[in-house]
Parts: structure tokens; sequence; C-alpha cells
């Protein structure tokens, strides 16, 4: 039997709806609350007045294909025209977007290549966790290019079992980590099911890192967890500059400024380019709230 989450992905992305959806006006507009665009340019406005406001940047390009043949040449183009306006930016990339199905070697390569841009720009990229039955082959691509790269980042989704583990070794070793809690489906053997697991094993994983060597990027909007990294920093003796919070673009944007106020670290997470769809129904699965949304933006086209 599917899960909900199961049955949106599949609602939204294979069937009648995803055909019309990246046709209609409406949904665009639903997704440009969550979405920069579909060009760089758009990406370096909505960064632009989201740096003005104290906040800083991180951008994930949406390529539409997958390996993205044009990735290399699209966060290039990014970085470049943000500079002077964002130091320190940070650019996610989705092991898919290497080719990591078709060549492990090869998305080494890739991967590396993609360090080298952003250390050149001042930047710094993130690989992305998807599929959990793809976790080895990630955290083996992570470690062999964060050799010679060592502020290569990696998302841990805290509703894995096995991450507790990972982020007691990670930490030891004064990694990169952004800690969420996990949107890809899972099944029940690997991961918590409940809410109330999810939220108390992300916790246990903020707590572990918070008190190693790691630097924590907490991808969260929950408030109560937002307070409670304060505290476990406050506790470890960790300075603001020292973690930081890693929320969506569009979601919760008075409490991102008003973490930026404080004089925390709060990081925008800012998707842009032409796979925006992709994107928008992995949202939905997570979120289904946004279906509804969603559906009234179809409907009232009709």
């Amino acid at each position: 039997m599917r899960r909900s989450g199961d049955w949106i992905r599949w609602l939204v992305l294979g069937s009648w709806v995803a055909r019309r959806a990246a046709r209609d006006p409406g949904v665009w507009e639903l997704a440009s609350n969550y979405v920069a665009g579909r060009e760089v340019r758009d990406a370096v406005k909505v960064g632009s007045k989201l740096c003005r406001q104290g906040l800083r940047l991180g951008f994930s390009y949406l390529s539409g294909h997958d390996p993205g043949e044009d990735t290399h040449a699209v966060i290039d183009e990014l970085l470049e025209q943000l500079q002077g306006i964002s130091s320190g930016s940070e650019v996610a990339v989705k092991p898919s977007a290497l080719g990591m199905k078709r060549s492990l070697v090869q998305a080494r390569k890739a991967l590396a290549e993609l360090c080298v841009i952003a250390e050149g720009h001042g930047a710094h990229m993130t690989l992305e966790m998807q599929w959990p039955a793809d976790y080895d082959d990630v955290m083996d691509l992570y470690r062999t290019v964060r050799e010679n790269h060592p502020m290569l980042g990696i998302t841990l989704p805290a509703n894995l079992l096995r991450v507790e583990t990972e982020c007691r070794r990670l930490g030891a070793e004064g990694a990169r980590v952004r800690l969420c809690v996990g949107s890809y489906p899972v099944g029940h053997a690997l991961a918590h099911s409940t809410e109330q697991d999810k939220a108390l094993a992300l916790v246990r994983c903020l707590r572990i890192l918070m008190e190693s060597r790691a630097y924590p990027m907490l991808a969260t909007h929950d408030p109560r967890i937002i307070e409670l990294a304060q505290e476990l920093a406050r506790r470890n003796g960790r300075e603001p500059g020292s973690f930081e919070y890693q929320m969506f673009h569009g979601v919760r944007p008075l409490e991102q400024r008003r973490l930026a106020d404080l004089g925390l670290r709060c990081r925008t997470y800012i998707p842009f380019g032409p796979g925006w769809y992709g994107y928008l129904a992995t949202r939905m699965a997570a979120r289904p709230r946004i279906l509804f949304s969603y559906a009234r933006a179809l409907l009232d086209k009709r």
C-alpha cells in the first residue's frame, strides 16, 4: 500500500497532472513562492534581496534532466554574478545531477570540478542525499572528493537509523554537515516512521554535532528545534559563527530575518532552474498541505 508521500509523488509526477502542470501559469505562480525562477538572473535577483536583509545564501540548480550536463556552466555563471554581492555562498548538488547512477568514477570527477569552481569564487559545495538505497554510494562519493576538498559539505537526513553513527564519525572529523529530517520515502526497517520519532532523531543528531568539532547546518523550520539549537550552542560554548540555520526560500521569511537580526547565521536555500516542477513535487510529497494550494491553483484555471 502506498504511503501518502509516495501517492502524492506519483500523482504530481506520473499522471495527467504533471503534463498539464508544467504549462499552467497558476502552478508556476504557486511554485514561484518557493523557486527563484528558471534562469541564473532570477536566482541572483532573489539572492541580492535576501543578502541585503542579512541572510546568507544557498543555491540549488534544478537542471530538469539527469545528469545535469549544464550544471558546471550554470554554477560558474551564478557565482560569477554574485561577486561583490555575497561571499561564502553555498551550492547544493544532487548525486543524480552528477550522473552517479551511470558512473561513480565520473560523479567523483564532476563533483571535484564543481568544488574547484566554488572555491575559486569563495563559495562551498554541499552534496545532497537522495534515495536511501544510494546511501553508501553517496557517502563514498563524498568521502573520496572531500580528501582534496575538505570544505565539501554533506546532507544527512536524521530519519535514517544509521545517521546518528554517521554524525559521530563526521563530528570527530570536523566536517560541514547539513542536518535535515529527510523527505524521500524510506522503508520502516531503515528509518523512523512517526513525526515524533523523526523529530527526536533530529535532536539527537543535532546534539552530537553541537558537542563535536563539526560545523552543523541545521535545516529546519520547527521553532522548538530552532530554540533548542541555540541552547545547545550555549551549553557547548559555541560562537554564533560556528553553526548555522538553513531554511527554504519562501518559508518563514520573518523568522529567517529575526535570526539574522540576532546575529545568528541563517542561510536561505534558493532553488532555481528549468526543473522546478520536480522540486515542487518533492516538496508536496514531504508536506501534503502544499498539494491543496496546488490543486486550488490548478482548478481555478479550468
